[in-house]
């Protein structure tokens, strides 16, 4: 309720309790939450609970009563080169940041494997200059029929390659861009459920799209491929992390890892946001750490990582960080701080659910870019300036 006056962010709060479903089907249902193989401990699935519980419970204490949407709208900059520019980057990254085989001819998804440029994940920095693109295209309509193309041809080339994550990234961004916070609520929840229904088939398709296409479109496009069926199982990406983050925490609690080896994992995350990880040992990113002993999908949610690295100081020291990021979300949003805050709030599928660094790497790469081509801009508009005068 706290955060219903801004729809984005309470988006982020909708998907955050979506992390509550699995708990339900576990605990009240007795079903299978992960294809994983589970601790299958309640305790660990509890701990969990306890833990998401005092990160968002802390999270609500520091936000105001109510967020301002004031100022929801973001001005944009008329600066043609430095839309152009980043235009191509976008391309260049929608292009060549990524290659192997397309769902179609691979089987589906996780059957080959994706291949990024030089081995560094850049494909998702296309967020980054597709937000300065549109920040500074000014009001020019041709120039946003320019970012529809430069959105609608990233999004067909990450759902040809199964990335949905991308995907979503891509549309909170839009949303975020374009959706005007004085328009009709049934919009909004518009959004969500075709949003959920979207991302529910395309989950299917992407685990067998041979299968998907020889099978009728009404049976593609039933409503059981998005509610639970009547089965022994709940298998879900939140059931996902839930495991892989359960397994975090187990990692500290039950003396699997030495203190040495979470002081280091906390030390090289920090390093993390200045080198790329595959530099780094393999405790830099704790979720792939011993995966052969104790399997997982991955990734594992953001208050279990700070519960691992710093105990229940860590979890109530970054709900304090994103509270902040919450109650000043239309204060900061025109000012340079606001490319951070626009680039936090749309990758939160990301560093919420399965990496926290994307929080202190790229969102934080955003704001620097932004500064430069401010810069840039200025010293532009400075010579234009002086050449229409020695002109005069």
């Amino acid at each position: 309720m706290k955060t219903i006056n801004v729809k984005i962010i309470n988006l982020f709060v909708l998907f955050a309790f979506s992390y509550l479903i699995p708990v339900y089907y576990y605990t009240f249902a007795n079903k299978i939450i992960t294809s994983y193989d589970h601790s299958n401990n309640l305790n660990l699935l509890i701990k969990y609970t306890y833990i998401y519980g005092l990160f968002f419970t802390v999270l609500a204490f520091f936000l105001p009563n109510s967020i301002s949407n004031r100022g929801i709208r973001i001005n944009k900059k008329d600066n043609f080169i430095i839309f152009y520019v980043n235009v191509s980057i976008c391309l260049f990254i929608a292009f060549f940041s990524k290659s192997g085989e397309s769902l179609l001819s691979s089987g589906g998804y996780g059957q080959t494997e994706i291949s990024n440029l030089g081995g560094f994940a850049i494909g998702e920095y296309f967020l980054i200059f597709f937000f300065l693109a549109f920040k500074f295209s000014g009001n020019q309509k041709i120039k946003k029929y320019i970012l529809i193309i430069l959105a609608s041809i990233y999004i067909i080339e990450s759902l040809a390659f199964g990335l949905r994550n991308e995907f979503i990234q891509l549309s909170i961004l839009l949303f975020i861009l374009y959706y005007k916070e004085n328009g009709k609520s049934y919009g909004y929840f518009a959004f969500i459920l075709l949003g959920l229904y979207f991302s529910s088939i395309f989950a299917v398709f992407r685990s067998n799209p041979i299968a998907f296409l020889q099978s009728s479109i009404t049976e593609n496009l039933a409503l059981s491929n998005v509610i639970d069926n009547e089965n022994d199982s709940y298998i879900s990406h939140q059931g996902d992390v839930i495991h892989s983050s359960s397994r975090i925490i187990n990692f500290r609690d039950n003396g699997i890892t030495s203190n040495e080896v979470i002081y280091s994992s906390a030390a090289f995350f920090v390093l993390s946001a200045v080198i790329p990880q595959k530099y780094l040992p393999e405790e830099a990113n704790i979720a792939a750490y011993k995966k052969d002993e104790y399997p997982a999908g991955g990734g594992g949610s953001l208050f279990a990582y700070f519960y691992f690295w710093l105990w229940y100081p860590g979890v109530i020291i970054i709900a304090i960080y994103i509270g902040f990021l919450i109650g000043n979300y239309s204060k900061y949003l025109n000012s340079i701080f606001g490319a951070y805050i626009i680039l936090v709030f749309s990758t939160f599928p990301r560093w919420f659910s399965y990496s926290p660094i994307n929080l202190f790497k790229m969102c934080m790469y955003s704001l620097v870019i932004y500064f430069i081509f401010l810069l840039i801009d200025r010293h532009i508009r400075e010579y234009v300036s002086q050449k229409n005068q020695l002109v005069k």
